[in-house]
Formats: C-alpha cells, structure tokens, sequence
C-alpha cells in the first residue's frame, strides 16, 4: 500500500511543483517529501524503495508535463522512451533522499 501512495505522491509533486512553483527551486519540496518517505519508512529498505517510486513517477510527470514537442508518432516513441530512462535517475535520486530519512530518523530517536 505505501508503494502505491509513493506512486501517486510522486505524480501529484511532480504535477503540483510544475504547474504552480516551476523552477529551479522546486527541489526542495521533491527533497522534503523523498526525507518523509524515508522517514516513514518501516524500515531502511521498504524506505528506500517508495522513495525510488516516488522519484520515478515523479520525474516521469514533471518531463511529461513539460513537453512541446512534436505529436507525430515516431517523435512521442522516442520522448517516451527518454522519459523513461531519464525517470531511473529520479528514482535513484529518490532513494538517496529516503536513505538520508531513514538514516534521520535513527539519529533523531536516540
């Protein structure tokens, strides 16, 4: 259930940071909610894993959000195909974030 509700974080801060705080500052809230992730975690890798989904699905709608290409279907197949792969880099940054939570989260408890 929480890798569904990373998902679906993911999608609604990509969509919200791109519509209505577009610009470079907008990691800060991508940053803030992958360090919640974490910090929610059950343990170190069931947070590091909803923060991959989420800095996936997160990238994946920011880039989609944003695109002005070309509509012909070979130009859609190829930026399909880049998000995707580009995506795997917010998922990794997405679970840097999370670890950094988790790791957090066992500093602040002590």
């Amino acid at each position: 259930m929480k890798k569904l509700l990373a998902g679906f974080g993911g999608i609604l801060t990509g969509l919200a940071t791109f519509y209505l705080i577009y610009g470079w500052y907008n990691v800060f809230p991508w940053a803030i909610v992958a360090l919640i992730i974490g910090y929610t975690g059950k343990n170190r890798r069931d947070g590091i894993i909803n923060g991959a989904i989420f800095g996936y699905f997160l990238f994946l709608v920011y880039i989609y959000a944003g695109y002005k290409g070309r509509t012909d279907t070979s130009a859609m197949a190829k930026f399909i195909l880049f998000d995707a792969l580009f995506s795997l880099v917010g998922a990794f940054a997405g679970a840097i974030g999370a670890f950094i939570g988790n790791w957090l989260k066992g500093k602040i408890r002590k």
